[in-house]
């Protein structure tokens, strides 16, 4: 999904708030249900593809019909700046 806008509001040090929208014929190419857990892996795919070592939680995913996009909110927390392994990040399936 290379057509995709990202928004990031600052919450606190260390906390964000990362808006993804994405158009909803691309997302329905590899999706078939807007769903937590398609949103979950969503977020975790944009991360790992642009080396972001947030962690993420509070997954909210809505389907805008009138603008035929999806959008997906999560909250990221850097811990401080601490990197991790990926692997084992924020997991909440």
């Amino acid at each position: 999904m290379d057509n995709m806008n990202e928004m990031r509001n600052k919450i606190e040090d260390g906390k964000y708030k990362l808006t993804l929208e994405v158009a909803a014929p691309a997302y329905f190419d590899i999706y078939n249900d807007v769903d937590i857990k398609s949103g979950e892996d969503l977020v975790r795919n944009y991360l790992r593809s642009n080396a972001d070592d947030g962690c993420f939680e509070d997954i909210q995913i809505k389907y805008n019909k009138d603008r035929n996009s999806i959008r997906v909110i999560a909250n990221l927390d850097y811990n401080n700046n601490e990197h991790k392994d990926y692997s084992n990040r924020g997991r909440l399936m």
